[in-house]
């Protein structure tokens, strides 16, 4: 089983990484590797998550097969067979009795060469602090792909691969090492990024979170780790998506709203979840306040992307001076791009790696969790929790209409919180109950964060209206009518479901 991390950094960056004091007194090797991947016409491997390449090393040819595994937070864990070969040709007598022996036989004479890779590799041996043996590669190089080497794609990447001992210390070196240079965690291998570049895929479309679907007999900490993976796989399948794209033309808003749902999701996985599962309490306490500012982060970015697709539209017709529209226009446009970078910045930053690497580094933990029915391993504490939830929003209702725009905001979060909790725990509780409430909680969710749009987007307007200077008083006076003349649901809401934890 291979087990390594991948991380990304700009080019720049690669000398002050070779000089970092770490790596500066670590002996050194060099190579220089070409590597040749091989599929079908109709990209059978791809789809079945192997990759098949030959590689020269030195005078040496070898030849890999790797299984698709699981790659998360940057994280890869998969199986590898690598044998030496004779020359430039695939070889299929090593691989006979192995488990990619059925895959690979009936496909041998339909295999030819994709793309390439070729990079310089700078190779050091680390010792961890536990001891364990690591392998840090340093490449630089390009993916070559496309009818006379046309397509081009640059690598330049951080790999930490453990060859003995605890995976802790690959994380140890890895945070070590984020905290002083710009690296960002990585879940695409150069294989499926050759597998892109040649077949000119697009990014994957944006996603929806997974259903979670626990064992039996679950306790709290597993449904917790597992709630945070589910998380984790959710952000990381959109973030990809929004960090490719510009803001402007062919931009999609669902890569964003996506990610900032699971980066929200993963908060409530973490806390009160975990929190109250008795799961990785030490780390938890860490990522909260970095894991809340990326939040805002991603919300002040998504934000403006409501505004100008659904509340925009609804406002310009009321606007007489063509002058003023072009304007407020121009900084909205403005704006909603200082947003986005600034949640790009947000997604790369030091902090937020640092995150991905402390929860993927708990993932990796393989130590049984606590079963039995101690507290900390019992749905109690989570049941409480949820009955506080469930008193607060009904003490919300009985004065649903008489409430100030911030305490309807705080029932929407709390509903959210009830919401995700109920996804996250649904396989333990009766399918008929759990559906009334989900039920009940999007309804809560239309109604309340229409106002909430509303009021945000009254906010947005008085800072835009200042910006653009001229007449900027009957400008806002004439936006805010046509605001309110907007249509919002009824607020009503019906009576809470039973509780179904109870």
């Amino acid at each position: 089983m291979e087990i390594e991390l991948k991380l990304s950094l700009p080019a720049a960056a690669v000398d002050a990484l070779k000089a970092d004091p770490l790596l500066a007194k670590a002996r050194k090797t060099r190579k220089r590797l070409d590597n040749i991947y091989f599929d079908t016409p109709d990209h059978a491997l791809a789809q079945a998550r192997i990759g098949l390449r030959l590689r020269k090393d030195g005078r040496r040819w070898l030849q890999t097969v790797k299984s698709g595994g699981s790659a998360q937070a940057g994280l890869h864990q998969r199986e590898e067979i690598e044998f030496a070969v004779s020359g430039k040709a695939l070889e299929w007598a090593p691989l006979t009795g192995t488990a990619f022996e059925a895959v690979l036989a009936p496909i041998q004479q339909q295999l030819g060469a994709q793309f390439r890779t070729l990079f310089t590799r700078d190779i050091r041996r680390l010792t961890g602090p536990s001891g364990a043996e690591i392998e840090l590669a340093i490449d630089q190089g390009e993916i070559i792909a496309g009818k006379n080497s046309r397509k081009r794609e640059a690598i330049c990447e951080l790999e930490l691969e453990l060859k003995s001992g605890s995976v802790d210390d690959l994380f140890e070196l890895a945070l070590e090492l984020a905290s002083r240079h710009p690296l960002t965690m990585s879940n695409c291998s150069k294989a499926e990024r050759g597998d892109a570049l040649a077949r000119d895929l697009p990014p994957a479309a944006p996603v929806k979170a997974a259903d979670l679907l626990l064992p039996p007999a679950a306790d709290a900490p597993t449904a917790a780790r597992l709630a945070i993976e589910n998380c984790l796989a959710h952000w990381q399948a959109n973030e990809a998506g929004f960090l490719s794209q510009p803001s402007g033309d062919g931009y999609d808003s669902e890569y964003l709203h996506q990610l900032r749902v699971g980066v929200r999701r993963l908060r409530v996985a973490c806390d009160p979840f975990a929190r109250l599962a008795g799961w990785q309490a030490g780390t938890l306490a860490l990522i909260k306040g970095p894991l809340r500012q990326l939040g805002q982060q991603l919300g002040e970015a998504r934000d403006w992307d409501v505004f100008i697709e659904e509340t925009w539209p609804t406002l310009w017709d009321a606007l007489e001076d063509a002058a003023v529209t072009t304007a407020l226009r121009e900084e909205i446009d403005l704006r909603r791009d200082l947003a986005h970078r600034q949640a790009r910045a947000a997604l790369e930053s030091r902090e937020t790696q640092r995150v991905l690497l402390l929860l993927s580094r708990c993932l990796a933990d393989a130590t049984p969790l606590a079963g039995g029915d101690t507290a900390a391993s019992s749905f109690d504490l989570l049941n409480k929790q949820l009955d506080d939830y469930h008193h607060k929003l009904a003490q919300g209702l009985q004065q649903l209409k008489d409430l100030k725009p911030e305490r309807l905001h705080a029932l929407r979060i709390i509903a959210k919180k009830i919401r995700y909790l109920t996804e996250f725990t649904a396989g333990r509780y009766d399918a008929e109950a759990i559906e009334k409430w989900l039920k009940w909680l999007k309804k809560a969710q239309d109604v309340l964060g229409g106002r909430n749009d509303r009021q945000a987007a009254t906010a947005r307007i008085d800072r835009l209206c200042k910006a653009i200077a001229k007449r900027h008083g009957k400008v806002r006076r004439t936006l805010h009518a046509a605001v309110e003349a907007s249509a919002l649901p009824e607020l009503d809401l019906a009576p809470l479901p039973q509780s179904y934890w109870r």
